[in-house]
């Protein structure tokens, strides 16, 4: 956007403003969503070339990346949610869940396949269990503030290896970005904490309740046609709804850069906080990806002129934080349930800024740079590259190191709780 349109947008606001004043009473609140969708449309006809090509990127991106990755995992989810097995197996997980993160154990399901299948399945799956009475308000939104992440398909294929051009990075970035979701988990064990109600410690008799569970399993009978069907119609509307928030932010974060809103706003803050050269293009990077996370990390992934430690640290950071795309379709998924996002939001904010830390912590103050990263997690050299076979195996890997982990997490707690119980301490609800 050139200077002259600038002047006409400032222009039309200020007589628009003008026009109110002489009102004896005006409410604003209500015109700030028709305001802005006019500033849109403004925008859309001024950069019509921009808005066309970029809606169309976003259209290939949910086409050939989003639908593929996700669409197999929503069905599955809404599968199993169905047929009443997440909850019997939250039983066994409900030893682990609860005194950790404070939540059912029927998250566990939300937390892995979050992990796994990347945004929005954590929110989705936590709606989802929601709706089946699985949870509280309360302990919906403290699951959903640290299930809802970027998988590793997006990490160490599209960021890593595709944006960087270095897979080694990728389990790097992931490991940092799954420490951040688990840590904020564990602060937010405390969110709600007054308010919310546990009937009693039923996470000691855990076989009974199991065996109860399946029982009702057992007795539900469903009907596998039925529950495919319906389950692929809910994942096709998710998917749809998904795909147009996707084509949307596409479409504003190029407008935004296109016309010059982004470089502005930073050139504004460099008033009050002086920045060099190649911090400006990170700064332009990291505020790309307020919106959206992919734009913001293809920005920042060319900049030539930062470090590899800002570089690295700012893609953590959008990470973290997953954009206001992904709030979007949170926001969308959850909004037929009694949820609150603004939990969710202080959390990823809170995320994001974890998650660029540990980055920070590990190159910095351990000492370990690119050639250290780089000989730690080395891709073979196969000759084929970044496959969905290698890929395959991580998840293995992964979900082996996942259920270590737990059993870990399990023996530890039995101990505390074990040793409490002898010397007289209450363990913490």
């Amino acid at each position: 956007m050139n200077i002259n349109h600038i002047l006409i947008l400032t222009l039309l606001l200020t007589m628009f403003f003008f026009n109110l004043r002489r009102s004896s009473v005006v409410y604003l609140r209500p015109l700030f969503l028709p305001f802005g969708c006019i500033i849109f449309i403004l925008f859309l006809m001024v950069f019509s070339n921009t808005a066309i090509e970029s809606a169309s990127s976003g259209l290939r991106l949910w086409l050939d990346i989003v639908f593929p990755s996700l669409f197999p995992f929503l069905v599955a989810s809404e599968v199993l949610c169905q047929t009443g097995f997440v909850n019997a197996a939250g039983v066994l997980l409900e030893p682990i869940m609860r005194p950790v993160f404070n939540v059912p154990g029927c998250g566990s399901f939300a937390l892995a396949m979050g992990l796994i299948g990347g945004c929005p399945i954590g929110a989705k799956i936590t709606a989802d269990l929601k709706r089946e009475n699985l949870l509280t308000k309360i302990e919906a939104e403290r699951l959903l503030t640290f299930t809802n992440n970027s998988g590793p398909l997006f990490i160490m294929g599209s960021i890593a290896t595709g944006m960087l051009g270095k897979p080694e990075l990728g389990p790097f970035l992931l490991i940092c970005h799954i420490l951040s979701s688990l840590s904020v988990g564990l602060i937010f064990r405390f969110y709600g904490r007054n308010t919310d109600k546990i009937k009693s410690k039923e996470y000691k008799k855990t076989w009974p309740r199991f065996k109860k569970e399946l029982q009702k399993v057992k007795k539900k009978n469903l009907n596998f046609g039925v529950a495919l069907g319906s389950s692929v119609k809910n994942s096709v509307n998710t998917m749809l709804s998904i795909g147009g928030f996707i084509i949307l932010f596409s479409v504003v974060i190029n407008i935004l850069i296109e016309s010059g809103f982004i470089s502005l706003t930073i050139n504004t803050l460099t008033a009050f906080f002086p920045l060099s050269s190649p911090q400006k293009e990170v700064a332009t990077g990291i505020a790309s990806g307020f919106f959206e996370v992919t734009t913001g990390a293809n920005i920042l992934c060319k900049l030539g002129g930062a470090t590899f430690l800002e570089r690295l640290t700012s893609i953590s950071l959008i990470l973290g934080w997953s954009g206001l795309s992904i709030h979007s379709q949170v926001y969308s998924i959850i909004s037929k349930t009694n949820v609150s996002i603004k939990p969710y939001i202080f959390a990823k904010t809170f995320q994001g800024i974890l998650s660029a830390i540990y980055v920070f912590i590990f190159i910095r103050f351990l000492n370990i740079e690119y050639p250290v990263i780089k000989t730690i997690f080395l891709t073979p050299k196969t000759g084929l590259g970044f496959t969905w076979y290698n890929y395959f195996l991580f998840l293995l890997c992964y979900s082996l190191l996942l259920l270590i982990v737990a059993i870990v997490l399990y023996v530890i707690i039995f101990l505390v709780r074990t040793i409490g119980n002898r010397i007289g301490i209450k363990p913490l609800r």
